[in-house]
């Protein structure tokens, strides 16, 4: 008996660490590769957050299909509503931008000839004038970065087309995909599939429109802080801090960051009364607000979760950051489901 229980064992480690090992390297070598799990990542997401739109329409009597088409169209007629009404406005905010980042090349240059020595020598200089061309380098680098986004205009409308397909089909033939997923399996294990899915499906769906409704309440919270303390930029801060706000631990750091550098700028007193506000709402959101919507939707140790965040940085960026923790969950149900059914 104990010989069998421990081959059991010895089987599902090598299981695993092949599956992880084949995800990593496919994901790692192959750009290609990488975009498409991205593209599906991202109408999965979409899709638990849209999905109880789907099921109030379904119960009103609604064909799966069709509500599927109504809140796909509706979702696409906001957010177009939105990007032509906020053209005109980023536009403007393009122009002030650009001034922004000139005052702080202007400021960065001004606070590095103050502090730098007379002689170019000492260890002063070397610090002042290394961090001096540092910043320079980092303000040429998000101006870059800003570029090549609308550079970019291409490749981002092919991914609005193709990701609102993909989400529709995941919505209206889920059913359909469930079941050609679970003849994947054998017969005797097609039970336990369906009870894992189920698990991923509820506690999945929770967390990812959970989180959405947190950074709502972030970004309007920020947005009511910078109008009221005349901070520049208050829309387009105010959705940084929103979308970095999804990152857990060091997203809100993240998105803080910009509002009290372009604060500063004016005035450092308004700095530190935007770090103050935004440090007091950030602690609300994590003592109060987060764990009576989140619940205990995602139990992970904070280790575990600043791993995750790291590995997905080192994978996607900002968008792997923001999805390592779900797919952690994921991995994480299905391992704990495994042992508890079949090991």
């Amino acid at each position: 008996m104990n010989m069998k229980i421990s081959k059991k064992k010895i089987l599902k480690y090598i299981l695993i660490f092949l599956a992880v090992a084949v995800i990593i390297t496919l994901i790692s070598k192959n750009n290609t590769f990488k975009e498409l799990i991205c593209i599906i990542i991202i109408s999965l997401l979409i899709t638990y957050t849209l999905k109880p739109f789907q099921i109030k329409m379904m119960n009103m009597g609604i064909d799966e299909s069709l509500s599927a088409l109504i809140v796909i169209l509706t979702i696409i007629l906001i957010l177009l509503g939105g990007f032509l009404t906020a053209i005109p406005y980023f536009f403007k905010q393009n122009i002030g931008i650009k001034n922004a980042l000139g005052d702080i090349q202007n400021l960065v240059d001004n606070i590095y000839f103050s502090l730098r020595p007379a002689k170019n020598t000492g260890i002063l200089y070397i610090l002042t004038n290394n961090l001096h061309y540092k910043i320079h380098n980092v303000i040429i680098e998000i101006f870059s970065k800003i570029c090549n986004l609308a550079m970019n205009f291409s490749n981002i409308l092919i991914y609005a087309i193709i990701i609102p397909i993909i989400v529709y089909y995941f919505l209206a033939d889920s059913k359909y995909i469930m079941h050609i997923l679970l003849n994947v399996f054998p017969v005797n294990r097609r039970l336990i599939a369906s009870k894992i899915s189920c698990h991923i499906d509820k506690i999945l769906g929770r967390y990812i429109v959970s989180q959405l409704i947190l950074s709502f309440i972030v970004g309007i919270a920020t947005l009511i802080i910078l109008i009221v303390l005349k901070v520049d930029f208050p829309f387009v801060l105010a959705f940084i801090n929103a979308f970095f706000n999804i990152i857990p631990y060091f997203g809100p750091i993240f998105g803080a960051i910009p509002a009290i550098f372009v604060a500063f700028i004016n005035s450092p007193k308004t700095a530190l009364e935007v770090a103050i506000v935004l440090y007091i709402l950030q602690q609300i959101e994590g003592n109060i607000l987060c764990p009576k919507i989140t619940g205990d939707s995602i139990s992970m140790h904070p280790l575990t979760v600043i791993f995750l965040l790291l590995i997905g940085d080192k994978a996607a960026g900002i968008l792997g950051m923001v999805i390592a923790v779900p797919l952690g969950a994921v991995i994480k149900i299905i391992y704990r489901d495994l042992s508890y059914y079949i090991f």
